[in-house]
């Protein structure tokens, strides 16, 4: 079930487009992110509560940020954002995705139509040694009649050289549209996460609340991770991942299905 919500750019923190009154073909050529973190706006959305009246919605908050791995409507994001819904008081009524209804997301725009997409948390499969959830939408997203054309991510399975440039597009500070902070890999070290060892990645900046579950990519567009947690203090701005290659049997599992 989906239904339109417009959203005033007054009441969520928006930024411009990228590259706006700027030659994108120059800038592009000057920094190779540029083209990749416009495709990554078409490859992700926030994860948010909506409350349904009738024939009315109402957008509650944004929980986290989620990242497609399918046309048809199959995320990934952080598990405890998932979980984190299931504990609020009051309930999330529902569980969605918000996309635009437009072509591109428009942060120039005061009043902006959206759309919600439901998921169930249930249906998700959620390892929370490794904080990754993956879950399908209600609705298959690739029959729906969007403008908005949703770009699957694609994966880089290696993790890069500490010092390597990477980017992070999400939805934090309960943002309207989506924005990008560019950072570096500072060191990979193992974690002990309910007695089990797992991988993580640390990147050289903090990312701030509402970006979990976005996804870390390199200049050519393959993401190399999720990002799990951020510490923001004074000298300790850090942030945590989880590489692609500790939860590939979960992300390739989309492939599966014949929606690519």
């Amino acid at each position: 079930m989906n239904s339109a919500i417009t959203i005033l750019a007054a009441a969520a923190y928006s930024v411009c487009a990228a590259g706006a009154g700027q030659n994108g073909l120059v800038v592009a050529a000057i920094d190779p992110f540029i083209g990749a973190v416009e495709t990554m706006k078409h490859s992700v959305a926030p994860v948010a509560c909506v409350v349904v009246n009738g024939g009315e919605s109402k957008l509650l908050a944004r929980r986290g940020t989620a990242f497609f791995v399918s046309t048809a409507g199959e995320f990934i994001s952080a598990a405890h954002v998932l979980l984190d819904m299931q504990k609020i008081d009051p309930a999330c009524p529902v569980t969605a995705v918000i996309l635009p209804r437009n072509r591109t997301w428009d942060p120039s725009a005061f009043n902006e139509d959206v759309e919600w997409f439901a998921f169930k948390i249930g249906t998700c499969l959620i390892d929370r040694d490794l904080d990754v959830a993956k879950c399908r939408l209600t609705d298959d997203l690739s029959s729906q009649p969007l403008d908005f054309k949703i770009v699957p991510v694609k994966f880089h399975w290696d993790v890069p050289p500490d010092a390597a440039p990477v980017a992070f597009t999400g939805f934090p500070m309960n943002a309207r549209d989506p924005m990008t902070l560019r950072a570096n890999v500072a060191a990979y070290r193992p974690v002990w996460r309910n007695e089990k060892l797992v991988p993580e990645v640390l990147l050289d900046r903090g990312a701030w609340p509402g970006s979990s579950g976005s996804p870390i990519f390199l200049s050519d567009g393959r993401v190399i991770g999720i990002l799990i947690a951020a510490r923001t203090e004074e000298g300790t701005a850090m942030t945590s991942l989880r590489p692609v290659s500790a939860v590939r049997d979960l992300l390739t599992a989309a492939y599966g299905s014949g929606k690519k």
